[in-house]
């Protein structure tokens, strides 16, 4: 479908993959072919669906990366675009797509996560990328043959930052949908870890599955990028003045310690080429005589200095 024959020269059914004059190409530059038909061209082919999506979880807060000195998103970037993946209300999913359409359209899992006010219920849901790429009217090319399925494939994933910000819940099953081919393409993922003073035992739980997931390997995910961003709280604009922040040092010995478990399971990344660690600051109350949240306070103020430090260590060219 690439090329025109002569009247001399076989049919497409029956001419050889290996004849193709686009697959004799140099592949750098098939490469250019796909990434100007399947890659964002402009920022609003990256914008969010004007459809609103309800999210399943009530406490799932988006926590969007601003492009510097800008309002707009960072998914708008189409140096580095990014693809919102959330956790999303079953019924909302129905709705938009039909509850008639069968699983062979849109086949992906549904997951089962704390749903009401008081978290006493449970409900399935399943995820959606909120922000899906206008690139459809070109997807067309990867029916070709096998070789460029799997070449667009991997140009396709290995572009994107896949972002599921505080809904790690969606990892898991976003990524085991996906074929072999495709999740071994993906080099670049964003999430957001819940303030560590307000965990709940199913946060825990999630994040716990979702990280043991990706630093599997099983899984065949080769992560080169990871995007980290942790919220933090800070009691005032001056409540981290005269807080001792701790140093690379301080968590080799707080990574056993109670309520830092979860650190244990991010130290299983290995080779990452970049990693960007980053404090989403919030308001939260004074310390007064909780040690609890004295702690919290205190591993705030570390997060983009000595928690940073200490990751880059060990998880960065390892």
């Amino acid at each position: 479908m690439l090329y025109i024959p002569s009247s001399r020269s076989p049919s497409p059914r029956t001419r050889p993959v290996d004849q193709s004059p686009f697959l004799r190409l140099p592949t750098e530059i098939r490469l250019q072919i796909y990434a100007l038909l399947i890659l964002p061209r402009q920022p609003k082919d990256l914008c969010r669906s004007l459809t609103k999506v309800s999210s399943s979880a009530q406490d799932s807060y988006d926590y969007e990366k601003k492009l510097r000195g800008t309002d707009r998103p960072t998914m708008a970037d189409v140096a580095h675009p990014t693809l919102c993946i959330r956790t999303i209300d079953g019924g909302c999913y129905e709705e938009r797509y039909g509850k008639n359409m069968s699983r062979s359209t849109h086949a992906r899992s549904t997951y089962t996560i704390r749903a009401d006010r008081f978290r006493a219920r449970c409900m399935s849901t399943t995820y959606h990328c909120v922000n899906i790429p206008r690139i459809e009217d070109h997807m067309g090319i990867i029916r070709t043959n096998k070789q460029i399925h799997a070449e667009v494939a991997e140009l396709l994933y290995s572009s994107y930052t896949f972002d599921f910000d505080t809904h790690v819940e969606a990892i898991r099953p976003f990524l085991n949908d996906l074929t072999p081919c495709a999740r071994s393409s993906i080099r670049s993922i964003r999430f957001v870890k819940k303030g560590l003073a307000y965990d709940k035992e199913f946060d825990r739980a999630e994040w716990t599955s979702a990280l043991r997931y990706l630093t599997s390997d099983s899984s065949s995910i080769r992560l080169r990028r990871l995007e980290l961003g942790i919220v933090a709280g800070r009691p005032g604009l001056t409540g981290w003045d005269r807080v001792a922040t701790y140093t690379p040092q301080d968590f080799d010995l707080l990574k056993d310690a109670d309520g830092m478990q979860w650190l244990q399971y991010l130290l299983e990344f290995k080779n990452l080429y970049e990693l960007d660690v980053n404090a989403i600051v919030e308001h939260c109350a004074h310390a007064t005589n909780s040690m609890a949240m004295a702690n919290f306070i205190r591993f705030s103020a570390s997060i983009e200095s000595g928690f940073s430090k200490y990751l880059h260590q060990r998880l960065v060219g390892v």
